[in-house]
């Protein structure tokens, strides 16, 4: 791995811009591809991320068969609490349960996300730079060039690509001028999180969703970590926030005190680190996913599922997707695979996102009827 460049030009068949979850399968993907493969990022890992640090397990096993053993590596190798229940928590202490089929694990994103790309070093031959943020996208003939900056803002290389894997987040610089797909405030959150420790009546095998009506279509979510700590956090769509007009650590502090449970839970708690926010880009509204020499994968594409915020299981299939497109020269079919396997896999999703922001009650209608379990199931089937 290599931390900042100075070279002039860079040439590659493939270049993938962010080394998270989305970047790392595609580089996965593109193992034994005999495709001359870069992998840049801004950040020097390990670094920190902005996120709830919930891990599906399905996240793994989707790159088994391109890591085998990569599951048994993870449990070993880092840190995380497994869960297979998540309850959504009422004012009045009143809770409604979900199970499971499979394990989830909430690990930080800055131990998951190096484990990762721990893997990409170990495994391919993708040539990793660090520290080089891509700053400009620009069409030069068949190949696509980029403009970087080093960290401290000196001009970095130019970097020239047949292929252009957009593994950046959000928002995305590549949607921007690949695809220019611009940030829709009807079709994303924000969200801020930050850990607590010293947190009362945490079982960790649950995840806790808290939902008060004088806060929807937002939510507080308390998730348990390795050593007692929590990861705590509020999100909510943008539309809803900009009516508000109230940021969202406001929110977050607001919530925090009128939710009795939330309230009790971390009265004593301890916070260990700084309130951190960014854009949670929801799969709302179908956008472009790429075009001539570029895919949109993870976060760039807005793939975050609606109801659970989960968006490491989409950024890793479709960088999966992305690397297996590059790898066969075949960018069309990323489309295709895009929305068979993602996004019309969320139809329900979106569904009930529009229902419940539309009839809120029919939240405390489905705790109601939650009390009988082969109405729960089937409810849960219908959102997931």
């Amino acid at each position: 791995m290599i931390k900042g460049v100075h070279n002039d030009l860079i040439v590659s068949d493939v270049v993938i811009v962010g080394a998270g979850p989305a970047g790392c399968s595609a580089a996965l993907a593109l193992k034994g591809s005999g495709k001359k493969v870069l992998l840049v990022d801004k950040s020097f890992f390990p670094r920190s991320k902005t996120c709830g640090d919930s891990v599906p397990a399905h996240a793994l096993l989707g790159l088994e068969n391109l890591v085998p053993g990569i599951y048994d590596d993870f449990l070993s190798t880092v840190e995380s609490v497994s869960f297979r229940q998540s309850a959504l928590v009422f004012p009045n202490g009143q809770k409604l349960f979900f199970s499971w089929p499979l394990p989830g694990y909430v690990a930080e994103r800055r131990a998951f996300d190096g484990f990762l790309l721990e893997k990409v070093l170990g495994s391919t031959d993708t040539q990793v730079i660090t520290g080089l943020k891509v700053v400009d996208y620009k069409r030069s003939d068949q190949l696509i060039k980029l403009a970087t900056s080093n960290i401290g803002g000196t001009s970095g290389p130019d970097i020239l690509a047949s292929v252009v894997i957009a593994a950046d987040g959000a928002p995305s610089l590549a949607a921007r001028k690949l695809a220019g797909v611009m940030p829709d405030p009807e079709a994303y959150g924000q969200a801020v999180r930050c850990y607590f420790d010293g947190v009362k009546g945490m079982d960790e095998g649950i995840e806790l969703v808290f939902y008060h009506p004088h806060f929807f279509p937002g939510y507080f979510w308390i998730f348990p970590m390795p050593g007692g700590r929590v990861n705590a956090g509020f999100g909510m769509p943008e539309v809803a926030r900009r009516k508000l007009k109230i940021s969202l650590s406001e929110l977050f502090k607001q919530f925090r005190e009128q939710h009795p449970e939330v309230r009790k839970m971390l009265e004593q708690a301890v916070q260990a680190g700084d309130l951190r926010g960014g854009m949670v880009p929801f799969a709302m509204k179908r956008q472009i996913w790429s075009g001539p020499g570029f895919m949109l994968t993870g976060d760039a594409a807005s793939m975050v599922d609606p109801v659970s915020g989960d968006g490491i299981m989409q950024a890793v299939r479709s960088g999966v997707l992305a690397g297996i497109a590059a790898s066969t020269g075949n960018i069309a079919m990323y489309d295709q695979q895009i929305e068979k396997y993602l996004w019309n896999c969320m139809k329900s999703q979106r569904r009930t996102i529009r229902l419940m922001s539309g009839f809120p009650q029919l939240i405390r209608i489905a705790a109601w009827l939650g009390r009988f379990d082969w109405l729960r199931k089937r409810f849960q089937r219908w959102i997931w």
